[in-house]
C-alpha cells in the first residue's frame, strides 16, 4: 500500500526541477545554508492552498516571503514550537485555522509509524526537524527541516516518503525512526482547527 499527498511540483522551462523547494535557490548565502525552515513553511503553504504545480520564479517568490517569518538565527531555525505557532498565523492570514500536532521525542519506533500514518491518512504532511542521525543515508540532513509527504508498506518493509531540498526521496522507516539516544528527530503536524 503507498500513500502519498499531491504535493507543489516545481517547473522551469516546462521541467520539472522541484518536488518542493530548494533552500539552494535562494540568492542570499546565508539563506542557502540555513534557510530549510523557510523553504519547508512554502512547501506547506502551497499545500494549504491547493497549488500543486509553479514556476520555480513563483515559487521562489513564496520562499522570499516565509524566509521573513522563518528568518535563521545563528544557529539556524531548530525551533519546533515556534515553527508551528508562526505557520499557523500565516496560514491565518489566508483564512485557513490550523492547529498543531507534535510528537516533540517519538518514544518508540511505532509510535513514529502511527504519528505519520495518521496525518498522511488525514491529508496533513509532517514536518520532521532532524537535529542529529547516525544514519549514513541522512548524513547531509543533520540540524534540518525535511518535509514527509507520504508512506509505502508492504508484508516485508515500511518507506517514508519526503521532500529534501527539491528531491524526492525514500527512506526505509527502520532507519529514519531507529530510537536511541544519539539519534534526535522531532515532528510536528497540523489538523484543521474546529473552533474556527
Amino acid at each position: 500500500m503507498e500513500k502519498e499527498l499531491s504535493m507543489i511540483h516545481i517547473y522551469e522551462n516546462n521541467q520539472l526541477i522541484g518536488y518542493g523547494g530548494n533552500q539552494e535557490w535562494f540568492e542570499d548565502s546565508w539563506a542557502q545554508k540555513a534557510g530549510c525552515a523557510s523553504v519547508l513553511a512554502s512547501h506547506l503553504y502551497t499545500y494549504y492552498l491547493s497549488l500543486h504545480r509553479l514556476s520555480k520564479k513563483e515559487f521562489l517568490k513564496i520562499m522570499n516571503t516565509m524566509y521573513l517569518y522563518f528568518t535563521p538565527g545563528r544557529h539556524g531555525y531548530p525551533f519546533l514550537y515556534k515553527f508551528a505557532r508562526t505557520f499557523c498565523q500565516v496560514m491565518q492570514k489566508q483564512h485557513i485555522d490550523l492547529k498543531p500536532v507534535y510528537l516533540k521525542k517519538p518514544q518508540s519506533y511505532q509510535q513514529a509509524m502511527n504519528f505519520v500514518k495518521k496525518s498522511i491518512d488525514d491529508h496533513h504532511p509532517v514536518c520532521l526537524l532532524i537535529l542529529f542521525h547516525q544514519a549514513p543515508e541522512l548524513e547531509d540532513d543533520n540540524w534540518h527541516w525535511v518535509c514527509i509527504t507520504g508512506y509505502k508498506e508492504d508484508d516485508d518493509q515500511e518507506m517514508i516518503i519526503f521532500s529534501d531540498c527539491g528531491q524526492r526521496r525514500e527512506i526505509d522507516a527502520h532507519i529514519l525512526f531507529d530510537i536511541n539516544d544519539v539519534n534526535v528527530l522531532k515532528m510536528v503536524t497540523m489538523k484543521k482547527d474546529p473552533q474556527n
